[in-house]
Parts: structure tokens; sequence; C-alpha cells
């Protein structure tokens, strides 16, 4: 039976394994998923929100603890992962105040034939989500706090590496109040999803990962008529047209790159410089790069720490050494480093070609890439050059500049003189081969539920 492992990144050594979920217990799975169902959707919203509010109280009490897990699971560095703890508890406390207010039916104007037209916002049944690694509880809140909100019941498949941090989240959500079976940590197996999908109780499937993982759970989703949300990759521009200091702004953009060890879909992974501005900022860059403090996720003074895997590590390094033999110059980084766990030096690449690897496809890992723009017309040119639309921004001190620039990049989200920006107070998603769909906020809640029409008009003998 395969299993799911906590292999620590930092020291390269398996700590605990889980079994795998086998086919026959599915059936029995779902089964409990769309009982819990039946009686939670039917729970009233105040108290589904005061659930919520609970377990955000949990999450803040416990963000230590919940940093210590993913920094063993997946590398995050301790001060990153006490953040991302934190920010769940937002979304479940951001969703609990404001989350009822958007489920109230919406009342539409007078319609020709009836009295009263109105859209309820009902919940659909049992959902799947399928999440990754990198913000291993931020991910699974995204999808998760506003669907148990809406009245639906959710299983959630946590990517294999995060075995401990999953079944933390419904423990918490569990001692908050939620019934048992109305959220359950699945340990499935990626060959199986098929096997959730097919049954009719499940409605939907939420997806953030790979556009090969994409693809597949699409098709899926297709196959049985379910509705589907996919956060997929991104190779991000972030636009430098001007600015007034350059060596702040450089190291802003290398923080926010390096970042998580760059393994973030949002993370700005192609630094699109003016001419003007682009031998400074290359220089400024490379000094920030070097002083980005590569280091075990227990350390409080680390900036960076390991790749989740060996596989990512080495795939990173990899291409990296490619993309130097295409043409590519590497100014410093990019290394692997003679210690225990996957760790690597962060790199700062520039000459990529835009029809090479790195300038069409994600990276996910530490590798700050510039490009060079004759102009602005020209750096929109190149920050629209890529089959990915997730997130992008520009950083100018003309913020009507900025918005002008951001409103023609072609994204779900485009941001001026921020990146990386996300919160349960405004929508997140892609077009292209970014994904479709959108989390957080009241679009969130809107995904996947059955807007039921009502119109009550007057029967026939009335006069």
């Amino acid at each position: 039976m395969s299993t799911f492992a906590v292999t620590n990144p930092n020291t390269g050594r398996t700590e605990e394994t889980f079994d795998s979920v086998t086919e026959e217990q599915i059936p029995a799975l779902i089964d409990a998923a769309d009982q819990a169902y039946q009686s939670w959707k039917a729970t009233p919203v105040e108290k589904r929100a005061a659930v919520l509010s609970a377990a955000a109280e949990l999450f803040d009490s416990r963000a230590e603890e919940l940093a210590a897990i993913i920094g063993s699971e997946m590398g995050k560095p301790h001060k990153q992962g006490v953040t991302e703890v934190k920010k769940v508890a937002f979304t479940f406390r951001w969703f609990a105040e404001n989350g009822p207010g958007y489920l109230e039916p919406t009342k539409l104007p007078e319609a020709e034939g009836a009295e009263e037209t109105y859209v309820k916002h009902d919940p659909i049944g049992v959902l799947l989500g399928i999440m990754p690694w990198n913000f291993p509880y931020n991910q699974i809140a995204r999808f998760a706090v506003p669907n148990l909100l809406v009245g639906n019941a959710v299983m959630m498949k946590q990517a294999a590496i995060c075995p401990r941090s999953s079944q933390a989240f419904q423990d918490i959500l569990e001692e908050a109040g939620l019934p048992e079976g109305v959220y359950t940590n699945l340990y499935l197996n990626s060959s199986d999803a098929e096997k959730v999908l097919q049954d009719f109780r499940v409605k939907g499937v939420s997806l953030t990962g790979s556009e090969a993982a994409g693809a597949s759970v699409a098709s899926l989703a297709a196959k049985y008529l379910k509705k589907s949300v996919l956060e997929l990759g991104g190779n991000d521009p972030a636009v430098v047209l001007d600015t007034d200091d350059i060596d702040e702004l450089a190291k802003t953009l290398v923080t926010l790159r390096t970042a998580n060890a760059g393994q973030v879909c949002t993370s700005p992974k192609r630094l699109i410089v003016v001419e003007d501005l682009y031998e400074d900022f290359v220089a400024a860059a490379k000094s920030a790069v070097e002083a980005v403090k590569v280091g075990p996720a227990d350390d409080p003074d680390t900036d960076m720490g390991p790749l989740s895997s060996e596989d990512a590590r080495d795939e990173v390094v990899e291409r990296i050494e490619q993309a130097v033999k295409d043409g590519a110059t590497l100014h410093t980084g990019g290394q692997k480093l003679d210690r225990d766990g996957w760790f690597m030096s962060p790199a700062l690449l520039t000459d990529i070609d835009l029809d090479s690897d790195l300038g069409r496809n994600e990276l996910f890992g530490p590798a700050v890439m510039v490009f060079k723009a004759k102009d602005e017309d020209d750096a929109l040119r190149i920050a629209n050059s890529t089959q990915y639309g997730l997130m992008a921004s520009v950083w100018t001190q003309d913020r009507e500049r900025g918005r002008n620039f951001a409103e023609q990049i072609e994204a779900g989200m485009t941001f001026v003189n921020t990146h990386m920006d996300s919160s349960p107070e405004f929508p997140f998603g892609g077009v292209n081969n970014s994904g479709y769909g959108r989390e957080n906020a009241e679009w969130a809640l809107r995904e996947f539920t059955n807007e039921r029409l009502v119109r009550i008009a007057k029967h026939p003998t009335e006069s």
C-alpha cells in the first residue's frame, strides 16, 4: 500500500509514514461525508459561522506549533509559517463575519409575470479538494472555509508530503465544533481521484497544482459533469517602470521571489526592467540575492529554507544549468549546497530568451530572472508574452501610470507597487493556462452553490 510520508527537507530523513486509503474504503468515506452534509446544510448559517470563529481562535493560539509542523514537512522557515497560520485564522474570521451577508438571497427587479423574483445561494453537496504542499494550511483554507460556511461538505486530499498538517486542519475544525464527517482529511492516492469524482454525491472539485494535474482533473470533472475550479501555475511578471530607490526596490522584489524558496504560484518570476534602470537594478539584485540567508526552517534568522524535496531541488538546479547552456547569464547562486537536506543557493539570471524554457515556463524555485525592456511598450509586450495569466505587478511612483499599465496586462490579478498579495477580502485566480474560477471573498461563496431561482406569481384565481 502506498503511503503519505514526512520526509524532513531540512535533513533528508523520513520521520513518519501514513497509509493511504484503499479504493475499497472510499465509498464508506463518501457515505459519511454525504450524511454529514445533509445535517450541516440544514444548520443555520449563524451556527456555521460560529464554528469558523472558534476555529480562527484555535489557529491563532497554536501558530507556533502549526508552523513547526510545516517546517518539518516542506521546509517553510518558521517566521513564514507563523505568518501563514495567522493568515488562515484571519480567513476563518473574515468569512465568519462577512460571509453570511453574501449568502442572503439576491432579490431581482420586478420581472413580468411574477410579484417576487430572487436567487438563493444553496449548497450543492460533497466537494473534493486537491491541494499542494507549498502553503499547507492556507491552500486548504482558501477552498474549504467559504464552502463550509455555504453548507457544503469537504473531502480534502492534501499533498502526500504534508500528512501531519492536513490532519491538524481537520482536528482543529472538529475541536471548534464542526460535526464529524463535514470535513474529511483524505490520504488519497492521486490515481484514486476518479473513484471519488464518479460518485454522484460528490458535486465538484477544486485543484491547486500544475498544468498537467489541472488538465487531468478537468477531464475527470467533464467526464462526470462536476463543477471545477483550477488554480494552476504562473510565470508572473513584475514590471519596473521607475523608482527613486533602486536598491530598496530590488531588495523588495528579491525578497518576494525567494520567499518560500520561490515555491509560490504567484511569485514574481519574471522581473521586467526598463532599459535606463536595468544595469543598476541587476547590480542591486545581485547584492540582495547574495544577502539572502539560507538555513533550516527552525532557525529564526533563516530567510530561505530548503526546497520541498530532493527532486524539486534537483530539477530547479538542472533547469538553471540548462538555461546557462542555452545562453542565459548566471550572476550568482543556483548551486546545490553541501549539507544535509534539500538546500540550494538562490540564483540571479539575465539574458534569458523569451522562447526558452525559463522564458516560457514556470520555474518553481528561488531563481530571480531579470529581463530588459526597451521602454514601457516593450515591457508590456514582454509581460504578456506568456501562456499563463495568474498575477502581475507594475512598480512606479506614478500611480495613474501604474493603473493604466496594470489594466493592460493579461492576468487574473494585477497590482501596482505590490505583489504576491492574497486575502479573503478580494478574489484570487487566473486566466489562460493559470486556470479558471475564483477563490476568496464573495466569489468563493458562489463557485459551488446552486444559484436557485425562485419566482412567486399570483395564483390564476387571484384578482
